[in-house]
């Protein structure tokens, strides 16, 4: 089974982008993760990259701006491509399956 489920806030303002001729959109966007680690008992953050399509993408794009906190479902996509110096890179996105918005910014003390 390959599912995802996070909590996180949005790390800047979504950007729709066309990705064919039927003008269908999608918006990529980073997720910022806490983690408790509880042998330091610290929070570190994670940067996870979020890709929604379609009608999802839209809603997201208009109503989700930098700080708003989200809870995702998704799956985990992974990819490769060659650099500009020719070299292999990795990639690891989330395909949002499903969302729900927990919070905006103007709730953040």
């Amino acid at each position: 089974m390959n599912k995802v489920y996070l909590i996180g806030r949005v790390t800047k303002d979504l950007e729709p982008q066309q990705f064919d001729a039927n003008e269908r959109i999608y918006v990529k966007f980073t997720l910022a993760v806490n983690d408790y680690k509880s042998n330091t008992k610290e929070y570190t953050t994670n940067f996870i990259n979020i890709v929604a399509f379609g009608r999802k993408a839209e809603i997201l794009s208009q109503y989700i701006t930098k700080g708003h906190k989200l809870s995702i479902e998704g799956k985990v996509r992974t990819g490769s491509y060659l650099d500009r110096n020719n070299i292999k890179k990795y990639t690891v996105d989330i395909i949002l399956e499903d969302f729900d918005f927990i919070d905006n910014k103007s709730n953040v003390i």
